[in-house]
């Protein structure tokens, strides 16, 4: 018994040659299913950041591993998987009836399910599903299960694959990034290999190896890029750089990125024929994640006209004209029908807007009909709050984290505003008023809407128009985010070009028993008159592309003329319209609608520093160091990367005995001289003797160190060099005599350090 006990002991403890027992590495082994867990349930948490539900799914997750403790050693492993397999599918009963399809959705629209099932697979990500957080909650609770219950019983490669299955399908639908999938990959490799050396009572020096094969395996990986197709449709410009306006706002058919600085382009891309000007919208988003929109809910084929407003409203028909490669099909809100060719290509959102099945190109054309809403102010007014639940539902989201301040500024300036409407123009009225327009910024880490409100001095029309929503949803107002075109340059009475530089951002605001109402949050004067001077210089410059045969005489706008800025249409609430409401209180009336006069103070003049010089230097000094650092600045996914591959490399340096050798070589030319010359010529007689293994054979254990020489000499035509005789007699003087002094010790690494030299290239080599 005893003698049991002391064996289990010994295993365990380190041994001399650094083996280590089965216990530890259990416990590496057990800490890398974790890791492996954290790293899929950290993407899912990075979704419910945004739709809610963190603290739901966190303590779901913790009670699947203490329930999966407690169960390791009650129920066989099969009946474990039954339960998890149960607890998913109950997950997802769950989610359908969340939803109000039901379970019966099952038998009658199973085909549906799968194809969205396939959809999440090929590149859908989850923040496009309209209950992402149910969803999540739905999905973690199998794979948590039984990874760590398979885990708990010693079952390591079998508890990575339902983990790994996990991660698998997030990085299939693209909310993995390259962090938690080679951190989860890397745990995975490494509960399997601690469980091999468990089994086979591996040592702790073998962890080099399993380093370097980490380190292998994530290079190759990334030698090979997946990218999941997905069933998106193109969401941009054929040509367009990210850096412009437009590929901002639109960069991706589902997405619409909050960027920096920003160019534009004063190309021409479509022309529209309209009774009336219009603001031409091309996407509508309803999820805010912080840094961006994402347009959740799936597209359908056109296959008649679409849901019209509830309220009152103005037919008014466009014949758009595409002038280069179209991702998307500007319409004036809300398009009901569409006619021509192009009807067959043309998807629906969820949100009752049209988009491209197919990229147009040059000179194709589509006719829309859309019933246009006409504001009034009173009517506004008095629509109350007695929003239909989808609304309500879908169009008051807010990221989980959103800080207390922005919540209380928001409050404080809305403070004498009884109605949505009200609130809407305050907001409004707040956000052109005391916020610059500019197309360079820096673009926030974190919460744009809030660096916006609380940081940031100016910005151009995404972050007026994100700031807006996000502020108006705060105050439990339904809003989205609207991207598309102002109504460009008239040429004609019912003709208007629009270029790249017309590219514009906005919200809509939703009022019971009228629909979605568009406003303005963005200053239009300082928009214009930048947008315009790009266009005026690449007419000076005689850039192409930037007039139609219509266009290129005529003025940019009628304002133009008397150097005047122009105005959004009269359905964009944000002009005269917003201030019917109250004429005698300007608290809530837009800054350029103050009977044309400015009311904010002109700031005083600025006069010239007298050390205006040191002054620019100190900002060219400013401006080489942020260069600096933004040039040696790297993606937190690009330092993991390196991280490993460095990882790999040292492994794979220690694993080899690189260093050991490299030691070894340096030592064979240079020796470091010591305090002890009986020392330094025992070693210079070792160094002899490898560069004597290499030019003639190394010496035997039987051979002495006299007898190694005498025999070489004997052996070979050349002989020996007759200078490793003194080196000899150095070293038999230290063994055997009575030492060596400083001097002779200093002699016999001369004469070594020369022999060794002679070998190198270029030196020669003495006959020997």
């Amino acid at each position: 018994m005893s003698t049991k006990s002391d064996s289990r002991t010994i295993e365990i403890a380190p041994d001399a040659d650094g083996s280590v027992g089965p216990g530890t590495f259990r416990l590496l082994a057990c800490c890398c299913v974790l890791v492996l867990t954290a790293s899929y349930v950290s993407v899912l948490r990075d979704v419910t950041r945004v739709v809610g539900g963190t603290e739901t799914l966190l303590t779901l997750v913790g009670a699947m591993l203490v329930a999966a403790t407690v169960l390791a050693w009650a129920i066989r492993p099969r009946t474990a998987t039954v339960a998890a397999v149960v607890a998913g599918a109950l997950g997802f009963a769950y989610y359908l009836e969340y939803t109000g399809l039901g379970v019966e959705v099952l038998l009658s629209a199973g085909d549906v399910l799968l194809s969205d099932a396939a959809a999440l697979a090929t590149g859908l990500p989850l923040l496009r599903m309209v209950e992402a957080g149910v969803w999540t909650l739905a999905f973690v609770p199998a794979p948590v299960f039984l990874s760590w219950y398979l885990a708990v019983r010693g079952r390591y490669a079998l508890g990575v694959v339902p983990g790994g299955i996990a991660l698998l399908f997030l990085v299939l639908t693209g909310d993995a990034g390259t962090v938690p999938t080679l951190v989860g990959t890397l745990a995975g490799i490494g509960a399997v290999g601690c469980g091999e050396l468990e089994r086979r009572g591996g040592s702790v020096a073998q962890a080099d190896l399993l380093a370097a094969l980490f380190a292998l395996i994530v290079v190759l990986s990334l030698t090979v890029t997946v990218i999941p197709g997905g069933s998106g449709t193109p969401g941009h410009f054929a040509g367009t750089e990210a850096g412009t306006l437009e590929g901002t706002i639109d960069h991706a058919s589902d997405r619409s990125r909050i960027g920096g600085s920003v160019d534009l382009s004063p190309e021409v891309r479509f022309t529209v024929e309209a009774d009336q000007a219009s603001y031409w919208r091309t996407g509508v988003y309803d999820r805010f994640a912080g840094g961006e929109w994402v347009r959740t809910g799936d597209r359908s084929d056109y296959s008649g006209p679409i849901g019209e407003p509830p309220g009152e409203t103005e037919r008014v028909r466009q014949l758009v004209t595409a002038e280069t490669t179209l991702g998307v099909m500007p319409a004036a809100p809300q398009p009901v029908t569409v006619d021509g060719d192009f009807t067959q290509h043309t998807r629906v959102s969820s949100h009752g807007q049209i988009h491209p099945n197919t990229p147009l190109v040059e000179g194709d054309t589509y006719a829309v009909e859309s019933a246009v809403i006409d504001p009034d102010a009173a009517a506004l007014q008095r629509a109350g709050t007695d929003y239909p639940d989808p609304i309500a539902e879908r169009y008051l989201q807010t990221p989980e984290d959103t800080a207390d301040e922005f919540e209380a500024r928001t409050a404080e300036i809305t403070a004498d505003a009884d109605t949505p409407y009200e609130k809407a123009v305050a907001i409004e009225d707040y956000l052109r008023s005391t916020k610059g327009y500019s197309l360079e910024v820096d673009r926030p880490n974190g919460n744009v809407a809030e660096a916006f409100l609380l940081e940031m001095d100016e910005g151009y029309c995404v972050y007026f128009a994100t700031t807006m929503a996000q502020m108006l949803r705060a105050e439990d107002v339904p809003t989205r985010y609207v991207t598309g075109y102002t109504s460009g340059q008239q040429v004609d009475d019912d003709e208007y070009v629009v270029r790249g530089t017309d590219a514009h951002a906005w919200v809509e605001v939703y009022f019971p028993d009228h629909g979605w109402v568009a406003f303005e949050p963005t200053p239009s004067g300082p928009r214009d008159s930048a947008h315009n001077e790009q266009v005026e210089q690449a007419r000076e410059d005689g850039a192409e592309d930037v007039d139609t045969d219509s266009s290129e005489d005529v003025p940019l706008s009628e304002e133009e003329a008397e150097d005047e800025p122009g105005e959004p249409p009269s359905e964009i609430v944000g002009n005269n319209e917003s201030e019917n409401w109250n004429d005698s209180d300007t608290r809530y009336r837009p800054d350029n609608e103050t009977d044309g006069n400015d009311s904010s103070p002109e700031p005083d003049p600025v006069e010239p520093a007298a050390n205006d010089s040191s002054v620019a230097d100190e900002e060219d000094d400013d401006g080489w160091l942020a260069a600096l650092v933004e040039r040696l600045s790297i993606s937190r996914e690009a330092a993991t990367v390196a991280l490993v591959a460095l990882t790999g490399l040292v492994a794979s340096v220690h694993r080899t005995g690189a260093v050991a050798r490299l030691r070894r070589t340096i030592g064979l030319y240079w020796q470091r001289r010591s305090d002890d010359p009986g020392r330094d010529a025992e070693r210079a007689y070792r160094r002899l003797e490898r560069l004597l293994a290499v030019s003639h054979r190394p010496r035997e254990r039987s051979e002495s160190a006299r007898g190694y020489l005498e025999a070489l000499a004997e052996e070979s035509d050349a002989g020996v060099d007759p200078r490793a005789e003194t080196v000899l007699e150095r070293y038999e003087r230290t063994v055997y005599g009575g030492g060596v002094d400083r001097e002779g010790a200093d002699e016999a690494m001369a004469i070594v350090d020369e022999l060794a030299r002679e070998r190198l290239p270029g030196r020669g080599q003495r006959g020997n």
